[in-house]
């Protein structure tokens, strides 16, 4: 069977949505894939700079030098460093975080995924102008010839532990200061909360899943992966109202509880806490839909299918 050639070029942080993509696009065994972008080994730009454990770093195909993330190379550049047999691939796949080429890479298909329109719309012009097609990750910002593409959960990375609770709720995530003042005003009336920033991967998993609720406010109207890793770990969760759940299916006192500010989000939590036998059946539940239509896996077969290679 011949496989499906497909490179992946984007930001190489230790964590970032590429790295989902990166993960998932290696389970499929008909695929070859080549990776290729700047490449930042163990550090993330998060709360102005953070090291990451080392076994958490992937090493791509090609590692381009961290100074081109500032400057949109020529294609033929960046190609001439992969392989022969991706000169010209079946798929080229940008995953743009806030770099991608400065014009079309030579491949049969040219795809390029907004992984953050809701803050980079602008950024995103050229690279849509020269792809087949273009994926938008959040609804609410999609624009005319754009494809829905949400987040998702990993199930290698997201999944449920059976293990004892520490915590009454947690929130894993860059401190914004309408986060700060939730996780604040719901620790003033006694619960104990685990926030932070840093933790990734298997320390993520284990603390949401110390966690008898999973807490999530987006910084626009947008849905983030913790939604979908919450409901991949089976945690009972609390968010605030975003268009993309409606739109996949996911139905408030069903699924999640949600909010639309401070107060609401704290009585949101002690419902939650009190109710916690309903709020376990909302979790499992989530879990239910999201293992079947909302894993990185299943973003991917989309891609594939979308653009005609599945």
């Amino acid at each position: 069977m011949k496989k499906i050639n497909v490179v992946i070029s984007g930001l190489l942080y230790p964590v970032t949505m590429l790295h989902y993509f990166w993960r998932a696009f290696e389970r499929k065994s008909d695929v070859d894939l080549a990776v290729i972008g700047p490449y930042f080994d163990d550090w993330i730009p998060w709360s102005n700079g953070i090291t990451l454990p080392k076994r958490y770093v992937k090493v791509p195909t090609v590692a381009l030098p961290r100074q081109l993330a500032n400057m949109r190379p020529n294609h033929i550049v960046i190609q001439s460093q992969l392989p022969d047999k991706f000169q010209h691939p079946d798929l080229w796949l940008q995953i743009d975080a806030g770099w991608h080429l400065g014009d079309r890479p030579d491949a049969g298909i040219v795809a390029h995924i907004q992984t953050d329109p809701h803050v980079l719309k602008e950024h995103y012009k050229t690279p849509k102008a020269y792809s087949d097609y273009s994926f938008s990750m959040q609804c609410d910002y999609m624009q005319d010839n754009e494809i829905y593409l949400p987040y998702a959960y990993d199930r290698e990375l997201h999944y449920h532990m059976d293990i004892p609770k520490k915590y009454d709720g947690c929130l894993i995530g860059l401190q914004y200061d309408h986060r700060v003042a939730l996780i604040n005003k719901i620790k003033s009336k006694g619960y104990n909360i685990y926030s932070n920033i840093g933790d990734v991967y298997d320390e993520y998993r284990i603390l949401y899943n110390e966690s008898r609720i999973a807490i999530s406010w987006s910084t626009l109207n947008d849905t983030p992966a913790r939604v979908f890793e919450a409901f991949g770990m089976k945690i009972p969760l609390l968010c605030n109202r975003t268009s993309d759940l409606n739109k996949l299916g996911y139905k408030e006192y069903d699924n999640y509880i949600g909010f639309n500010g401070i107060d609401e989000a704290v009585d949101g939590f002690e419902y939650l806490l009190n109710n916690y036998d309903d709020a376990l059946k909302m979790a499992n539940s989530s879990y239910e839909i999201a293992s079947e239509q909302d894993t990185w896996d299943a973003r991917c077969n989309r891609i594939l299918e979308v653009v005609g290679l599945l």
